[in-house]
């Protein structure tokens, strides 16, 4: 009878369980490892810190208004953490994306000392930085819906009224720099917009941050479209995409009165386009999936 040690079988039972966690674990909608500061190895005491701060990522059930960081070991090898969830996710649902992102993260990028992911629901940074209340814009990837709208000059208008308050709305926020707006569009339909910072900014540093990516996306002509920096994100789309139900919309902007209706528009939402190639105070629409990145980490 073959008789089979019980180290071979840990060891196959250890290789099974990563095969199937990277098989299994839903893909980012952009990852970056960056090679700016450092590599490490296996067996490292950097390595040991990382493991230690990203633990706490599948085991802390109380975070805090979708937000929090961790730190821990001594420099040079002190390793840091940020994890950062949509404003209106529950937390098991937050916990269970930062969770998704840790495994995913270090299996990216496994032996980069710096790295960020982003998800729909989250974004887990780390490094053997500090980056805590630090505005940072940059890696950045953006994301438009390239469906035609009806009235271009229409849509530009109300997401203008949408923007101008939602920004200082989230910048003024406490605990939880997140702010939604719902507004009729030009054709009837709802135009739905969300921009969000990390809690740990200033106010100033929330408002630069999410004036910066603003400022870079085009809002003529435009369905939707997304942007995402390691301090703030921004999204606006002619479909729900954030729970409606569980935000207060804020009472400050007036609502905005459609044009009439023009006949044979479709509300059918369009593949989106693809980009980092943005770089803080510079904008072009390239057609194609465009791969190069912002990397002045």
């Amino acid at each position: 009878m073959l008789m089979v040690s019980s180290g071979i079988l840990f060891s196959l039972f250890l290789i099974f369980v990563l095969v199937y966690q990277a098989t299994t674990q839903p893909s980012f909608i952009y990852h970056y490892c960056s090679n700016n500061t450092g590599k490490y190895t296996s067996k490292s005491t950097y390595k040991a810190s990382l493991d230690y701060v990203l633990a706490n990522f599948s085991s802390n059930t109380g975070i805090d208004g979708g937000f929090d960081s961790y730190s821990y070991g001594q420099d040079p090898d002190k390793a840091y953490a940020i994890g950062f969830c949509r404003g209106d996710l529950e937390p098991d649902v937050c916990l269970s994306c930062l969770n998704d992102s840790r495994i995913a993260l270090t299996q990216l990028c496994p032996n980069q000392k710096e790295a960020i992911g982003w998800y729909d629901n989250c974004s887990l940074r780390f490094s053997n930085r500090s980056m805590f209340g630090v505005q940072e814009s940059a890696p950045n990837y953006f994301m438009w819906n390239k469906k035609d709208v009806s009235d271009v000059d229409g849509y530009r208008v109300v997401l203008t009224n949408l923007l101008s308050g939602m920004i200082s709305d989230a910048a003024s926020g406490v605990s939880l720099k997140f702010a939604t707006r719902t507004s009729v569009a030009p054709d009837f339909s709802k135009i739905y917009v969300l921009a969000q910072c990390t809690p740990n900014l200033s106010e100033q540093d929330c408002r630069d941050c999410l004036d910066l990516i603003y400022a870079q996306i085009p809002l003529s002509g435009l369905a939707g479209a997304r942007a995402y920096t390691p301090s703030c994100n921004f999204r606006f789309e002619t479909y729900p995409f954030f729970d409606v139900a569980a935000v207060v919309q804020s009472p400050h902007l007036p609502p905005v009165l459609p044009p009439p209706l023009i006949k044979g528009q479709s509300d059918q939402q369009a593949p989106y386009q693809r980009s980092n190639a943005l770089r803080p105070l510079s904008f072009s629409i390239i057609s194609c999936l465009c791969i190069s990145i912002s990397s002045h980490w």
